[in-house]
C-alpha cells in the first residue's frame, strides 16, 4: 500500500511541478496549467483516500471522493488549507469548489466543446458582453478558483506526507 501511495504522491508532485512551469511562462496560450493542477489535485485526493484506508473509486466526482474521506481526514486537510491563504481563499463551500473542479476536468478541458452550439461570432459576442458587464467571476462560463485549489492541494499534501 505504501508503494502505491508513494507512486501516486510522486505523480501528483510531478504534475504540480509541470503546472508551475507552465504558470511561470509568459507565452502560454491555454489554461493547461489549471487542467494539470486539477489532475494533480485528483491524484492527491485519491491518495488521501488510500492513506485513510479507503479504496478510491475510478471517478472524477471530486465531491463524492471528498465525502468518502473520514471526517477527521477532511478536518486535518482543511486545517492546513485554511491557513495557507487566509483572507484570500474562501474554503467555506468546499463541495461547491469540488463541483467546479470536476466540471473543469470533465467539460472545460476541451474548451471548444463548451461552445459547440454557438458560431465563432456568437462565442466572441458572448465574451465581449461578459467583458462589458465588468467580467464578473460569478457569470464566467468556467470558474477556476485557483487560490482555493492551491490551498486544498497544500492540505492534501500535508495529509499524505504524514503517512509517508
Amino acid at each position: 500500500m505504501t508503494d502505491r501511495i508513494r507512486r501516486m504522491y510522486n505523480e501528483a508532485r510531478d504534475r504540480l511541478h509541470d503546472a508551475d512551469l507552465l504558470a511561470s511562462s509568459l507565452d502560454t496560450h491555454s489554461d493547461s496549467q489549471a487542467i494539470i493542477r486539477i489532475l494533480a489535485f485528483e491524484v492527491l485526493l485519491k491518495c488521501a483516500l488510500l492513506v485513510a484506508n479507503q479504496e478510491p473509486k475510478q471517478s472524477h466526482n471530486y465531491k463524492n471522493l471528498w465525502l468518502g474521506l473520514p471526517g477527521y481526514a477532511r478536518k486535518e486537510i482543511l486545517a492546513v488549507a485554511s491557513v495557507r491563504m487566509p483572507g484570500h481563499a474562501d474554503l467555506s463551500k468546499v463541495e461547491k469548489l469540488l463541483v467546479w473542479y470536476q466540471f473543469i476536468f470533465e467539460r472545460a478541458r476541451y474548451h471548444y466543446e463548451l461552445y459547440d452550439e454557438y458560431s465563432l461570432a456568437e462565442q466572441h459576442e458572448l465574451g465581449q458582453y461578459w467583458i462589458e458587464i465588468g467580467a464578473p467571476t460569478e457569470e464566467a462560463v468556467v470558474q477556476y478558483y485557483p487560490l482555493e485549489l492551491t490551498c486544498l492541494i497544500a492540505g492534501l499534501n500535508a495529509y499524505v506526507e504524514k503517512a509517508l
